[in-house]
């Protein structure tokens, strides 16, 4: 059983931003510029991933930012554990490399639950700038790439370098399944291009279906190998004012969605 953490952080904190990326030499300057531009960002690492273009570069020569070319790709997992390893940051935050919309607003926004002691991670859901993206997250809010966290709590997790595209599966259980506590932030006006878009329908949806594959994966081994016994109440998650709402949405849509079904399989079996 973990130690219970302390009840305040220490007031002057270390935040470190990391940035894995592959390939974004053409996006990933509106995320390097947001967290520039937010004054709590300590630091600025981008991880690049094996990048086979001139992420590195791009990189290099915005303020503030540190860069490290990995030799060869280690997977999402792998890219995020080796910035977290750069630092001794008391908080990391993540972002994923291709965001639209991005703002230093945004960034206070997500590092604000963690920085002030109320909480050990905060995951950012993103919407109100494309619908697909809206799509998504409206039915897997906890799958995000935007999230802060304890630096501490992050590298007492087991396995994340090997787990790819599961990694995003694999804090969350961690963290729900061993009592620390997390919240949600709503970051409106973020997006991010599908991978059908950056890489083309057939090569997108080839690197769609690996992701997929790696957080099933992942998915199935935690629930056979990796899943502590869970107590009662031990699972913390706050819940802000817009994910009640989301919440409400969410079951308004399933509610009508199943009388409208219930309705058109009673008409089928009228007309018999």
């Amino acid at each position: 059983m973990r130690e219970e953490r302390p009840k305040t952080m220490p007031t002057q904190l270390k935040v470190a931003a990391v940035v894995p990326a592959y390939n974004e030499e053409r996006r990933i300057h509106v995320v390097l510029k947001a967290l520039a531009d937010n004054p709590d960002i300590t630091e600025i690492i981008v991880v690049s991933d094996g990048s086979t273009d001139r992420t590195h570069a791009v990189a290099s020569a915005m303020p503030k930012v540190r860069a490290v070319q990995l030799p060869t790709n280690k997977g999402k997992g792998g890219a995020m554990l080796a910035g977290a390893q750069l630092t001794d940051a008391d908080v990391l935050v993540f972002f994923d490399a291709d965001l639209t919309g991005l703002t230093a607003a945004h960034v206070q926004k997500l590092i604000a639950p963690v920085i002030s002691g109320k909480h050990d991670m905060s995951t950012g859901v993103l919407y109100g700038a494309r619908y697909l993206t809206d799509i998504a997250q409206f039915f897997s809010p906890g799958i995000t790439g935007q999230r802060s966290i304890r630096r501490d709590v992050f590298l007492e997790i087991p396995g994340l370098g090997d787990v790819g595209y599961g990694i995003e599966l694999a804090i969350n259980y961690y963290v729900w399944h061993h009592g620390y506590s997390c919240t949600r932030v709503y970051l409106k006006g973020v997006s991010h291009p599908m991978k059908e878009e950056k890489l083309g329908l057939i090569a997108g949806t080839i690197s769609r279906c690996r992701m997929y594959h790696q957080m099933l994966r992942f998915r199935i081994s935690y629930e056979l190998h990796g899943r502590p016994p869970i107590a009662k109440g031990q699972i913390k998650i706050t819940k802000c004012e817009e994910e009640i709402v989301a919440d409400r949405k969410k079951n308004l849509f399933f509610t009508v969605a199943g009388i409208t079904i219930a309705a058109l399989l009673a008409i089928l079996i009228a007309r018999r």
